[in-house]
């Protein structure tokens, strides 16, 4: 009888394979964007049948994928948006108590960016409202999710092995770049910017020098990560990377190590070059006749964004306002201040600062041994997108990721501390005797 009821289902599991991949083929002859996407839904779900936490550690080295799906998400948000779900089926209410601060401080942007929800109601502004909230708030659980469950050095194992080879891909193709024009180009990958390339490869970097003790890495595998990280970005040319990691990890090595108690005061001879590597090349586009390079064509956006931010300065004109043809410039502002305040106005600025001063504090709050990765992080891409764009599928979230999965690790080593502790308290033979009734 259990030969049969398995035989029956295996056929059905076969059968409904092949009903899938049947389903999969006609989608992508009529629509391949769309098939893409569900490839990647009946994938998760097939994952989440064998280990549900499996999805919010995919929703780490997702954040690398930037292919569209539908035109409006990539992979990483579809993934993140899946992860969110399944963090809050596995989270209980009062395991998030001490993660609460931080909750409360993504969740004072999202409030402040509500008033131009009512007074622009456009579908691009409505749909980038519920982006932000995943992105924000969602990563935040996806994150503390992954800590919880002892599955941090496994997300972060994935993340810094696909940086680490983005890495050696991106100083390849400038090396074949230099050897044929005798340039030394900036690198780009398929569907990877030179920009997006560093900000990937600066978390990365960040992540390895700061080697928080819970994920267990070697000195020589981290110090292998950050130089493969580096070299990607000095490949990949991105300078606001470059500053952003120097941040980070100026702030780690102002810390003293929980491994040894000591400060990295030796990085500072590693940082001081980038610096001034960064500075000569923004100092020399400056100085140039090309109006159109970056740094003259970042001047420009910059005053373009002004003069869109004065036309509704206290609640903004709504969120991606450049996917709208009210305006005669469209553009996203490669600043997050700007990009905020064009969007949402002073207020939506008071509140993106109370998010990113509120998790700074309560990061700074916590236990070394945990949440200084975590400050280090969002230090790094807070720095970044003083030159680039700041709501970027993947990069906008990683940052919280690292931020929860702090909270969840902490969690998960308090818990694992009770465990421990408990038996002896019950049965020590000395408590025990402290119990019993003295003879007579």
């Amino acid at each position: 009888m259990k030969r049969v009821r398995g035989f029956a289902l295996s056929a059905l599991g076969l059968l409904a394979l092949i009903a899938v991949a049947a389903a999969l083929g006609l989608l992508t002859v009529q629509n391949s964007t769309f098939a893409v996407g569900a490839a990647i839904a009946v994938l998760l779900i097939g994952i989440a049948a064998i280990d549900l936490s499996a999805i919010p550690v995919l929703a780490v080295p997702a954040t690398l994928v930037m292919l569209r799906v539908g035109g409006a998400l990539s992979v990483s948000d579809v993934v993140l948006i899946l992860a969110t779900g399944v963090s809050l089926l596995m989270i209980r209410a009062r395991e998030l108590r001490p993660m609460q601060p931080l909750l409360w401080s993504g969740a004072i942007y999202l409030a402040t960016a509500l008033p131009v929800q009512i007074l622009q109601p456009y579908t691009a502004n409505i749909m980038e409202w519920a982006h932000e909230l995943v992105l924000v708030l969602g990563s935040m659980l996806v994150g503390f999710v992954i800590g919880r469950e002892g599955k941090a050095k496994l997300a972060m194992n994935v993340y810094v092995a696909a940086c680490s080879a983005i890495g050696i891909a991106a100083a390849v193709v400038a090396a074949l770049s230099y050897a044929r024009t005798g340039a030394f180009e900036p690198a780009y990958l398929p569907e990877l910017h030179k920009n997006t390339i560093g900000g990937m490869l600066a978390v990365a970097a960040v992540i390895a020098f700061a080697r928080p003790v819970w994920l267990g890495w070697s000195r020589r595998w981290a110090y292998t990560v950050l130089a493969l990280c580096g070299i990607g970005m000095l490949a990949a040319q991105s300078r606001q990377a470059l500053i952003g990691a120097a941040v980070g990890v100026l702030f780690i090595a102002l810390r003293p190590r929980p491994q040894t108690g000591r400060r990295a005061w030796w990085v500072w001879l590693a940082v001081i070059p980038a610096v001034i590597y960064v500075v000569s090349e923004v100092n020399a586009q400056l100085s140039s006749d090309n109006r159109f390079n970056s740094a003259h064509q970042r001047l420009t956006w910059y005053q373009d964004s002004i003069d869109v931010w004065s036309q509704s300065p206290v609640f903004g004109v709504g969120l991606r306002w450049w996917y709208t043809d009210r305006f005669s410039v469209a553009f996203q502002p490669p600043n997050a201040e700007l990009e905020v305040l064009t969007s949402v106005g002073v207020v939506g600025l008071l509140g993106f600062f109370a998010m990113f001063g509120g998790a700074l504090w309560f990061l700074l709050r916590m236990d070394p041994a945990y949440g200084t990765v975590g400050v280090a992080v969002v230090l790094t891409r807070f720095t970044q997108a003083q030159f680039d764009l700041y709501w970027v599928a993947g990069q906008a979230s990683l940052l919280w990721i690292i931020a929860g999965v702090c909270y969840g690790v902490q969690a998960r080593d308090r818990a694992l501390a009770i465990t421990r502790e408990l038996p002896r308290r019950r049965w020590s033979p000395h408590r025990a005797s402290e119990k019993e009734p003295a003879a007579t």
